[in-house]
């Protein structure tokens, strides 16, 4: 695979004044609603902890609460060092540490989630006393003065508690213990909100290493939940962990829970396979790290660690992020999509209506062919960064992590922003201190606006050989007079085109990507697309022995072979002159990014001979470029379906819509 140079992209043959392929749009999750990414500079309104890791955020009132292994911390911009062991709190406009919340806690903290009401957190580790008293795991503080919560009987626990999630009056747990309050439990329980009494709602019970089975070399973890997440309407609960079976049905590392009104049950209609593989047995004994939900519920994500990722010979999912579609079931559920590091961990996700947030040490992102390295289609992500969420592919947001540390394991989405906590001290590469906490307000970010792909009747813009573009109206069946595309350069070396949203992308014989500015009337400068090479990132030292530069997709190398393309909800329609069929490729007009994988969408015979395309509704219509026909086929599914309808034939002259580009007028 060719790397491209910085120089190499920006400079273009004489005749290519045309080209296109940028990113400046994409429908957010479920919908085609228009968003915001976070902004890439975080803000100033938090401390600086001094020492440890991060490993949970909650947001209570006008409080941010964070939890972890850290002992001490400070106001920004203050060198008074204050003792706040392991869970400290501070106002979440100004930044600034609360003095009255200072429990002592003897253990880490694992997670947090608001209390009953906005002055009140419950905290979960591995501790077992605040402030001198016993607690065994869970407490339940008052963010006001950070003392227990008069009423809330903590129940006993005989090991750690990793996750929680509130539901209907109850606060469902996971973890590694056996027993609560001396009933046995099995890494699942639920206590009343406000008294903290053990009831059965949840007493599902966890079982099986995933990895260890007492070998030499193995390595052995604690059997146990890890996280959860509760789905919007209250229905569903996705846990994960190590564990290989859930009430002795097999479940490995992931299992998803019916929430019925009086008990909780394994769902018998959901499994998958995805996690049975091993990763890197010597290190992970279980590598499944975090779950989330989408905010409508259509879908959660998983990331994992793993050591041993993105392997072409396997079905791992290591180092990867993974999608699920709720309404999916069955004995082997697969994913909707996988975004792959690369074998590099992931260990949090966040997901808004915009975006899916992914937290590790990673170096890269759609990056499926690389093994510790950068493989074809790889992007700089390092530590941290924002994923689309129809189809996995990386969206533009990329402010770093540089050091990575052990890598960033937790992201807290609110109204106005994301938290990220870490156990590293800079955003971007060594550019903005922020003590192992950082915020990014959703204000100042990018937009993620509405993608318009154009719509019948409407003008349609193409070539012949000569590379002289021309447009023609067209209602669907009858084209119009042609007329000369004025600006628009020679299109002898375009191959292939469409526009979303005013912008036209196409690829060149050259093996390049571009893009164009169009409004109908005017066509604006060119630009190469190479998110590939970001200028932050591509000269810096990842401290692995390369720097984070990414790698063009295999498509590049493919580009000149190119005979037509069109954009379609987040993929790349494409056919190709030397290997006949339809392919298809996840593509990001907001970031640029084009996917690593490519899929044979049809193998219809006509697709040996076609051209320039493009999709008005439930159509495809496509061009031969021997007879110059235009025809139409019902399009549905991301796929071509039904018979083909010869639409407008080659005209007098012949050519009709023999192309080396055509695409129809999207300014939306």
């Amino acid at each position: 695979m060719r790397s491209f140079s910085r120089r190499q992209l920006t400079f273009v043959p004489l005749g290519l004044a045309v080209a296109v392929v940028a990113a400046l749009t994409t429908a957010s999750a479920g919908n085609a609603s228009a968003g915001k990414l976070v902004d890439g500079a975080p803000s100033t309104a938090t401390p600086n902890i001094q020492n440890g890791a991060v490993y949970a955020i909650a947001h209570v009132g006008d409080k941010i609460v964070v939890g972890g292994t850290f002992t001490e911390a400070a106001d920004r911009g203050s060198s008074t060092t204050l003792t706040r062991n392991h869970v400290l709190a501070f106002d979440a406009s100004t930044g600034k540490i609360d003095a009255d919340f200072a429990p002592s806690l003897d253990g880490v903290v694992y997670t947090l989630r608001r209390g009953p009401d906005d002055h009140s957190v419950y905290v979960g580790g591995a501790f077992k006393t605040v402030d001198g008293k016993n607690d065994h795991a869970l407490a339940l503080l008052d963010t006001d003065t950070g003392k227990p919560v008069s009423g809330f009987k903590n129940p006993v626990l005989n090991g750690s508690v990793g996750t929680m999630a509130k539901h209907d009056g109850r606060l469902l747990l996971g973890g590694a213990f056996t027993t609560v309050s001396g009933q046995p439990r099995g890494g699942f329980a639920s206590v009343d909100q406000k008294s903290g009494s053990l009831d059965s709602y949840l007493d599902l019970t966890v079982s099986g290493h995933h990895n260890y089975k007492g070998e030499p070399g193995q390595a052995e973890g604690a059997v146990g939940v890890t996280k959860l997440d509760v789905s919007p309407d209250g229905k569903t609960m996705v846990a994960v962990g190590n564990f290989t079976k859930v009430d002795g049905r097999a479940r490995d590392q992931i299992v998803r829970i019916d929430l019925g009104p009086s008990h909780a049950s394994v769902d018998d209609d959901w499994a998958t396979s995805v996690y049975e593989p091993t990763c890197n047995t010597k290190s992970f004994d279980s590598y499944v790290r975090d779950v989330r939900f989408s905010p409508g519920g259509s879908y959660f994500v998983v990331v994992a660690t793993g050591g041993a990722g993105a392997l072409a010979t396997t079905d791992s999912h290591c180092d990867a992020a993974t999608r699920f579609d709720t309404s999916s079931s069955g004995s082997d559920v697969r994913p909707a999509w996988t975004d792959y590091t690369g074998v590099d961990s992931l260990y949090a996700v966040a997901v808004t209506d915009t975006a899916v947030y992914v937290s590790g040490h990673e170096r890269w992102l759609n990056n499926p062919g690389g093994h510790d390295s950068a493989g074809p289609g790889a992007v700089p992500r390092p530590g941290v960064g924002a994923l689309d969420p129809r189809t996995g592919v990386p969206l533009s947001w990329n402010p770093g992590r540089n050091p990575r540390g052990v890598g960033a394991k937790a992201l807290l989405v609110t109204p106005d922003g994301l938290y990220v906590g870490s156990d590293t001290d800079y955003i971007g590469d060594h550019r903005y201190e922020r003590g192992k906490i950082a915020y990014f307000p959703l204000s100042g970010g990018r937009s993620v606006p509405e993608e318009a792909t154009g719509s019948l009747p409407g003008k349609v813009y193409l070539a012949h050989s000569d590379g002289k573009p021309f447009y023609r109206s067209f209602d669907g069946s009858k084209p119009g007079a042609k007329h000369s595309a004025v600006g628009a350069g020679n299109w002898a070396n375009v191959r292939g085109a469409f526009m979303v949203s005013g912008t036209l992308y196409y690829g060149n014989t050259n093996g390049y990507l571009y893009r164009r500015g169009f409004d109908g009337r005017t066509f604006g400068s060119y630009a190469t697309v190479d998110p590939y090479d970001d200028p932050d990132w591509s000269d810096v030292q990842t401290g692995s022995g390369q720097t984070y530069r990414g790698e063009v997709p295999s498509f590049y190398s493919e580009l000149s072979d190119v005979t037509g393309m069109t954009y379609r909800h987040g993929k790349v329609y494409y056919v190709l002159g030397s290997r006949p069929g339809l392919y298809s490729r996840s593509f990001s007009p907001q970031s640029g990014v084009v996917g690593a994988d490519e899929t044979k969408v049809s193998s219809m015979a006509r697709w040996k001979t076609s051209g320039g395309m493009f999709v008005n509704g439930d159509n495809l219509y496509f061009a031969s470029r021997t007879s110059g026909n235009l025809y139409r086929t019902a399009w549905s599914g991301g796929k071509p379906d039904g018979s083909v309808t010869t639409v407008s034939g080659p005209g007098v002259d012949g050519k009709g819509w023999k192309n080396t580009a055509l695409f129809l007028l999207a300014t939306g």
